[in-house]
C-alpha cells in the first residue's frame, strides 16, 4: 500500500504540475460555464413561449372547439434538453385529429419568431461531458504507458521490483484523480450559478437529480480515460496511441449509436405518417363516434410499432457508452424516452375520456389536465441498465489494460 501510494502522488504531481492540466481545467470551466449560461437563457425563452400561449393551468381554449395543450419546460432540461423539444411543443387536439396524427398534431401556435440563433443547437451540460471532455480524458491518459516507454521511465520503475498491477493501479488513480481535480471547480461554479443567476426553480428532488447526473457523468469521463490507458498499453509510441484512441473514440463514441438507431428502422420498419392517415381513412364507414373505438385502436398499434423500433434503436446503441450515459442523464433530467411516453399516453387518455364524457351529455373541462412529471423512484428504476453498463465498460477496460500490461515489453 506503501508503494501505491508513492506511486499515485508521483502520478499526481505530473499531471498538476504540466500544461495539460492547466489547459484541462480552463477549458472544463469555460465550456461548463458557458453551457448553463446559454441553456439557461433558452430555458428563459420556452418558458415564455409556454406562458403566451398557455394559462397558469397548462390549457387554453381556442375556436372552434379546438384545446391547445402544451408540456411546461423541465428545469433540469438546462443540463439536459433531450426529447424537450420535442414534447415541449403544443398539441393541437380537434375534432377531425383522428385523420391527422395519431394522438395530437404538434402545432407551434403561438412564440417568438425564429431567428439565426435556432440555426444553432445550443451545448448542454451533458453534450459538453459526452464530446467534449470525454476528449479531454483521453488526452490525460493516451500516453501513460508508451510515453514513458519512450523517455524510458517505465523501465527504471519496474526495477525497483513495483508489481505491473500495483504501476498500472497508480496510473489509473492518479491520472483520474487529476481529471476530477480539473473537473471540480467548474461544476462548482456551474452550480453557482445555477442557484444564483439563472433563474431556473430547482427543488430538493431537482437536486438529487442533478447530482445523480454529475455522478453518471464522472462514471462516463472514466470510461474514457480508461480506454486512453487501454491504448497506451497497446502501442509503443506517444504518436501512434493518439491517432488510435481517436479513431476508436469516434467509431464508439460517435458511430456505434447512429448506426444502431439505422439498424433499428431496418429491423422494425414502421409506416410512414401519410400512408397511415390514408389507412385511417379507408377504414371510416359512419360516423365519427361509431369507428372513433376501432380508429383509437389503429393509434395504438401504430404507436406500438413506434415504441418498438426506439426500443430496438435503444438496444443497438447501448453498444456505445454515449448513448447509455444520454439515457440515464435525460430521464434523471425528465427530458428522455420514457419521460415522451409518459406525456403522450397521458395525454391519449385524457384525450379520449374527454371525448367519450362529451358523448354522454356530461362534458369535462378542459382544465382538468394536469400534466404529472415521472417521479424519482420511476426515473432511477428506469436507468438501472445504463448505469450497470457505464460500470461495466470500467470494469472490461480496466482488466483489459491490466492483462496487456503485464505482457508489455518496456525495453
Amino acid at each position: 500500500m506503501r508503494i501505491l501510494g508513492t506511486l499515485i502522488k508521483r502520478e499526481l504531481f505530473e499531471h498538476l504540475t504540466s500544461s495539460r492540466y492547466v489547459v484541462t481545467s480552463i477549458l472544463c470551466a469555460v465550456l461548463c460555464v458557458m453551457s448553463i449560461v446559454l441553456m439557461s437563457h433558452d430555458y428563459a425563452n420556452r418558458r415564455k413561449r409556454f406562458d403566451l400561449s398557455h394559462n397558469v393551468s397548462g390549457l387554453r381554449q381556442m375556436p372552434r372547439d379546438r384545446l391547445l395543450i402544451a408540456r411546461p419546460p423541465q428545469p433540469l432540461s438546462i443540463i439536459a434538453k433531450g426529447t424537450e423539444e420535442v414534447i415541449g411543443r403544443p398539441l393541437l387536439i380537434s375534432g377531425g385529429q383522428h385523420e391527422e396524427e395519431p394522438i395530437a398534431q404538434v402545432f407551434n401556435y403561438y412564440g417568438e419568431e425564429h431567428h439565426l440563433f435556432d440555426l444553432f443547437t445550443t451545448p448542454d451540460f451533458v453534450y459538453v461531458i459526452s464530446v467534449v471532455l470525454s476528449v479531454l480524458a483521453i488526452f490525460i491518459s493516451y500516453d501513460a504507458i508508451c510515453g514513458e516507454k519512450e523517455t524510458h521511465t517505465i523501465s527504471l520503475l519496474l526495477s525497483n521490483s513495483i508489481r505491473r498491477s500495483t504501476l498500472i493501479m497508480a496510473k489509473w488513480i492518479g491520472g483520474y484523480t487529476s481529471l476530477l481535480i480539473s473537473l471540480f471547480p467548474a461544476i462548482i461554479l456551474m452550480l453557482i450559478f445555477i442557484q444564483t443567476f439563472s433563474g431556473v426553480p430547482l427543488q430538493p428532488e431537482h437536486w438529487i437529480r442533478l447530482v445523480g447526473i454529475i455522478g453518471l457523468s464522472l462514471v462516463y469521463l472514466s470510461i474514457f480515460f480508461t480506454l486512453g490507458l487501454l491504448v497506451s498499453t497497446l502501442t509503443h509510441r506517444s504518436a501512434t496511441a493518439l491517432i488510435l484512441v481517436l479513431f476508436i473514440w469516434v467509431i464508439w463514441a460517435l458511430g456505434a449509436p447512429r448506426i444502431g438507431i439505422l439498424a433499428s428502422r431496418a429491423i422494425e420498419p414502421v409506416q410512414p405518417g401519410f400512408a397511415f392517415r390514408m389507412a385511417k381513412r379507408e377504414v371510416r364507414q359512419g360516423k365519427w363516434e361509431q369507428d372513433r373505438e376501432n380508429l383509437w385502436k389503429m393509434d395504438d398499434a401504430y404507436i406500438a410499432t413506434v415504441d418498438g423500433q426506439i426500443g430496438i434503436g435503444q438496444h443497438l446503441s447501448r453498444l456505445s457508452p454515449l448513448a447509455s450515459y444520454i439515457y440515464a442523464s435525460t430521464t434523471l433530467a425528465q427530458t428522455g424516452i420514457s419521460d415522451m411516453k409518459d406525456y403522450r399516453l397521458r395525454v391519449s387518455q385524457w384525450d379520449r375520456e374527454r371525448k367519450r364524457s362529451g358523448d354522454s351529455g356530461v362534458q369535462t373541462p378542459a382544465y382538468e389536465f394536469v400534466h404529472q412529471t415521472l417521479t424519482l423512484q420511476r426515473s432511477i428504476s428506469d436507468i438501472v441498465i445504463d448505469v450497470a453498463l457505464l460500470m461495466l465498460w470500467n470494469v472490461l477496460l480496466f482488466m483489459s489494460a491490466n492483462m496487456v500490461f503485464l505482457r508489455y515489453d518496456v525495453r
